[in-house]
């Protein structure tokens, strides 16, 4: 799968020990990229160099460069210096001009990189270029991450086979508005650069950009959808069917994501339907995935349905009506336009927050408009993660 995809990995021994912390990833010169990245006004080096690069034309090969434990953000002049400089060895090691190296760094904010320790690092990744692994790529980015996460599939359009793998990163500080911290999603399907950011756009608005785990946006987010084949192909027929797939492989990144989130027991999945818009429906659902009374109460296996009515009639949406409210938990009706149900229970309520997937259906109209917002539940353990996240 993607012979003309080569990866090379490697340990900086700066943060994580011998653990693989740096990756190269070199693609042939037909590969397409888009880019999607962080909204947040405070960005890092790597994301606002590679804003200066992602729509640059260019048709000679492509790298993406990648260290985990330092952002790199909030580092001043000498953090933007300290990638240009990683960049400028990184071209020279494979004769590929620096405008088509795009570089991204995870980890701790305010701290500058060890530009010594990574040149070895990033040296010894391209003179392994080709002899790494995915998992050993999906490995490489993690930070707090408890495992790798990556996701991989083929479809047919026709009597062709299509694959697509994608890679992904992120476990705290992670609110819509962009994607999620790090994602890599690769195919070897044919797409024009318009069709390929357009798909990108609209996947990320369904499943990065509908996670949130602490909201908390990270000033490195950055999402990558490239496209590495030459052959042609009638995709207009298609492009439901390729939608549908590329969105499958997405959110399955997006929920794996979740589920790794901090301290995380939990993947929660709040949909809200029948307001005006998307927009307006997005927007209540992400008041109740980011209410710690919500999360805690997640955690505790409390199907303390108050919280989430509360939590979304807070959200200042002006189509709330009470009356006009239905609620369910997996799938059984708590409150029907304002009324309790009568069937719902309090052990029916206990028994679907004791599963995995927890999952909440809240109606305010008759419109058909919804959205799905995912988030995870708020543990103890997020907390003690958290105090000492720089020890």
């Amino acid at each position: 799968m993607f012979k003309d995809i080569k990866i090379g990995c490697s340990s900086s021994r700066t943060k994580y020990g011998n653990r693989l912390d740096t990756a190269i990833v070199k693609l042939e010169k037909k590969a397409i990229w888009s880019g999607l990245f962080t909204s947040n006004k405070f960005k890092s080096a790597p994301v606002e160099i590679c804003l200066d690069k992602i729509n640059k034309n260019i048709s000679e090969p492509k790298v993406l460069m990648i260290n985990a434990g330092n952002a790199n953000a909030a580092t001043g002049e000498k953090g933007k210096k300290d990638s240009e400089k990683l960049i400028d060895e990184v071209s020279s090691l494979l004769n590929i001009s620096t405008d088509n190296i795009l570089p991204f760094s995870t980890g701790v904010v305010g701290e500058l990189l060890n530009t010594k320790k990574l040149s070895q690092a990033f040296k010894k990744c391209t003179d392994q270029l080709g002899g790494n692994s995915w998992e050993d790529f999906a490995n490489s980015i993690m930070t707090t991450d408890t495992c790798h996460k990556i996701v991989k599939k083929e479809f047919k359009l026709g009597n062709q086979k299509i694959n697509v793998i994608g890679v992904a990163k992120g476990v705290g500080m992670i609110e819509p508005n962009m994607a999620t911290t790090l994602s890599f999603i690769f195919t070897d399907l044919k797409l024009s650069k318009i069709q390929l950011k357009k798909l990108h756009k609209d996947i990320c608005n369904q499943t990065f950009n509908a996670i949130s785990i602490d909201g908390d946006q990270s000033p490195s987010d950055s999402s990558i959808f490239i496209t590495t084949s030459e052959k042609k192909r009638d995709i207009n027929k298609y492009q439901k069917k390729i939608k549908n797939n590329f969105y499958d492989v997405f959110k399955e990144l997006a929920e794996k994501l979740v589920l790794d989130g901090e301290g995380a027991t939990k993947l929660i999945k709040i949909r809200v339907s029948g307001l005006r818009s998307y927009a307006a429906s997005k927007k209540v659902a992400l008041k109740v995935a980011n209410s710690p009374l919500v999360k805690t109460a997640a955690y505790g296996e409390d199907p303390n349905w108050g919280r989430i009515i509360t939590a979304a009639g807070n959200a200042g949406e002006k189509e709330f009506d009470m009356k006009n409210l239905s609620l369910k938990i997996g799938g059984h009706p708590v409150l029907i336009n304002g009324n309790l149900s009568p069937k719902y229970s309090e052990s029916k309520g206990k028994k679907e927050f004791r599963k995995k997937t927890i999952n909440i259906e809240i109606k305010l109209g008759k419109s058909k408009q919804s959205a799905l917002v995912m988030t995870s539940d708020l543990s103890p353990e997020y907390i003690s993660i958290n105090s000492d996240y720089r020890s």
